[in-house]
């Protein structure tokens, strides 16, 4: 690349020298390369790599900020000789001038199992021995029961959860809604921290957005 790219250049004009990486994982030389096609390159690297370079930060940010929430966890359950390995959920702590606060909220998430392939025929023979007798939305929420997402592979439990409060007459039913239950189990937790702010305290606390689109 030229000189440094920033914000405030009137025009970018672009190195000749040097080489640029091609679409068949060599290297062209600059000087055989179209500008506006060099502007676009330099421009475009420029702009991923600080993007890049903002993930990074906003990762490590991240976890200093998970590690001093559980700093705050375990200075408080000191303070009270509280057991430090039993389970604990979120918290909500705000500062002294009541005008900034942060939640910390825990969420399980949820997988199915290999146990599904005795719910997957169960409801397969439910399917079979009641299809002419099943409303529309009852055969369609069965039959797409199972279904996989295309991108990650997997069946969606929530889709998978909704079947156990449908009330099918079948004798098999009850023996159905117990096998999905029990494929589905807690794969993990997941902690989301949310940052908020205010003025003056009549005011609402507003979130402050780390959601680079809101910037």
């Amino acid at each position: 690349m030229s000189e440094t790219i920033t914000p405030d250049m009137e025009i970018y004009v672009p190195t000749r020298e040097g080489t640029v990486p091609n679409v068949s994982g060599g290297q062209t030389a600059r000087s055989c390369v179209q500008v506006r096609c060099l502007i676009q390159h330099d421009i475009t690297v420029r702009l991923v790599e600080g993007a890049r370079a903002l993930r990074d930060l906003m990762a490590e940010q991240k976890q200093r900020f998970l590690a001093e929430a559980e700093l705050y966890v375990r200075s408080m359950l000191a303070q009270y000789n509280a057991d430090p390995t039993g389970k604990r959920g979120g918290f909500v702590i705000v500062s002294y001038d009541d005008l900034l606060k942060v939640e910390l909220s825990v969420a399980d998430y949820r997988a199915v199992d290999g146990a599904v392939v005795a719910a997957q025929a169960l409801v397969s023979e439910v399917l079979n021995d009641l299809t002419e007798q099943l409303e529309p939305w009852v055969r369609e929420l069965l039959d797409n029961a199972f279904n996989r997402d295309e991108k990650t592979g997997r069946i969606n439990v929530d889709r998978l959860q909704s079947l156990r409060k449908v009330d099918i007459p079948h004798p098999k039913w009850p023996q159905t809604c117990e096998a999905i239950a029990d494929s589905i189990r807690i794969a993990g937790s997941r902690s989301y921290l949310r940052f908020y702010e205010r003025q003056r305290r009549d005011q609402q606390f507003t979130a402050i957005s780390l959601q680079f689109s809101a910037l």
